[in-house]
């Protein structure tokens, strides 16, 4: 499947979100850096200090894999070792004083966003390390996008706000990418189906198929299904990453399940989960 379209969007829509975002974490008070978000114990600071740090370890990881190195990043030894280097890295970033944060922040984005847009088409499909497992390059694309408009809505810490703004659709039309490769994480034995993902606001659908441990991209359109799953833009980027709670949302029509709900149900688990 040819992602070259939507990977080239994304990334003109990353070069948007982080220097708007860096305008307003420079209007932060040290209040505004200290409240809670909806990340559970994490202040303001600390989710900028992830997101900071998250660039500078996908630039890091993107580059090793252009050179055909997926080893550790950061002079690591095993997975474990990363972790803690990772959590100590982006309690250091979040820690800093605000104009300091906001500053690393700008700086580190822009050094992958201007890595991603030096990639050739050809790149995409290149694996680079990452700790759930070694993904193309594309998935770093689509993450990094996914990452500023989430932990904004965290920051804003408003679980009731809608998901909104010019980047929010090519984040969720990317969905189409990340369904079928986080599927693959974590796939269901013997499972069988086919279904589809309908962005109630902008029209754009999709199909997967998917079949034990494998799942194919079916492309965008209207696919014969056993089941489909229907929200906005937003709501569904939400609900994939583990925001928006499920149940409630089928309850207040803000998530509609359609066709086969059992086999639908059976995949759910696969794709709805935090991140």
């Amino acid at each position: 499947m040819n992602y070259e379209k939507e990977l080239k969007t994304t990334i003109e829509a990353i070069g948007r979100e982080y220097p708007r975002l860096a305008g307003w974490f420079r209007g932060f008070s040290e209040e505004d850096w200290a409240a809670p978000t909806f990340c559970p114990e994490w202040t303001a600071a600390q989710v900028t200090g992830h997101i900071t740090f998250g660039g500078e370890f996908f630039a890091s990881s993107v580059r090793g894999g252009l050179k055909g190195d997926l080893g550790f990043p950061f002079g690591a030894t095993s997975r474990e070792e990363f972790m803690e280097i990772r959590l100590g890295k982006a309690k250091e970033i979040g820690a800093l004083a605000g104009p300091e944060l906001a500053d690393r922040f700008e700086a580190s984005t822009r050094d992958v966003t201007e890595l991603f847009a030096s990639l050739d088409p050809k790149d995409y499909e290149m694996k680079a390390w990452h700790r759930r497992t070694n993904f193309p390059i594309r998935r770093f694309i689509f993450s990094r996008l996914n990452e500023y408009l989430l932990h904004e809505w965290d920051i804003r810490n408003d679980p009731e706000a809608r998901l909104e703004g010019p980047s929010i659709p090519v984040a969720a039309a990317n969905l189409r990418q990340h369904c079928q490769l986080f599927y693959e994480l974590s796939p269901v034995e013997g499972f069988l189906g086919v279904f589809a993902f309908k962005l109630t606001d902008t029209g754009h659908r999709w199909a997967m198929r998917v079949e034990g441990d494998k799942a194919v991209d079916l492309g965008v359109g209207d696919h014969p299904t056993d089941a489909a799953f229907a929200a906005t833009s937003g709501d569904m980027l939400l609900l994939i990453t583990g925001r928006l709670p499920v149940e409630k949302s089928l309850a207040g029509g803000r998530f509609k399940i359609e066709g086969d709900e059992e086999l639908a149900r059976k995949l759910m688990p696969s794709l709805f989960f935090p991140l």
